[in-house]
């Protein structure tokens, strides 16, 4: 498998899947200096020895649940079937759902929490830093480095070309989920960003630029 945290989720008991969508829920309604294990076990069942043999401990449980948001993350954009769509609407496509993603209310709850535990737990920046969108959105650079074979596009680092479109699609919408909570942000507010991102992005990379 491409990761090895997909390992280590897809090897989970039935208790385990229970430990840690309890452990989600909890560390996002209460964070997660005061989530306790009590509490993960008393939603979840089972014991602190469940929680031990699969996670380690609480901070391994926070890592699973990041692990967990990515691999759902990069599974939606790479369950596109490309090979049906013109490059600019598959682009399209990509870009959505992983702006979709962003901006949904658990990933933007998750965000929060990796802010404020990094202070004290800096090796949940890291893991965020490596293991975060640039590492969901692999199939968009995949995809990049299939659309310069075909010189519908001329680039010459793909990771680089991926950080770009991903901060032009993104836009502003990301920190308006994060600083204004009441405010909706729509699947036509987010298509309009993309589209525009899209268009502007094939133009500067286009082979003829």
């Amino acid at each position: 498998m491409a990761y090895n945290e997909e390992l280590i989720l897809n090897g989970l008991s039935s208790r385990g899947e229970l430990i840690l969508e309890a452990a989600k829920n909890l560390f996002l309604k209460h964070g997660y200096a005061q989530t306790s294990l009590e509490m993960i076990i008393a939603e979840a069942g089972g014991s602190r020895r469940s929680i031990y043999n699969e996670f380690g401990n609480k901070q391994g449980l926070l890592t699973s649940v990041i692990q967990q948001q990515v691999l759902i993350h990069t599974a939606s954009v790479a369950s596109i079937k490309l090979i049906q769509l013109a490059p600019r609407d598959a682009l399209r496509e990509m870009c959505f759902r992983f702006v979709k993603g962003i901006v949904s209310d658990t990933i933007v709850s998750l965000y929060r929490l990796v802010l404020q535990v990094v202070p004290k737990l800096p090796e949940i920046g890291v893991l965020v830093y490596e293991k975060g969108p640039l590492k969901g959105m692999k199939p968009l650079t995949n995809y990049l480095v299939q659309l310069d074979r075909e010189n519908v596009i001329s680039i010459d680092d793909p990771l680089f070309a991926t950080q770009i479109l991903m901060e032009m699609v993104k836009g502003r919408l990301h920190f308006k989920a994060l600083l204004l909570p009441n405010k909706e942000i729509t699947d036509e507010n987010i298509q309009q960003q993309v589209d525009k991102a899209v268009d502007l992005f094939l133009k500067a990379y286009h082979p003829d630029s």
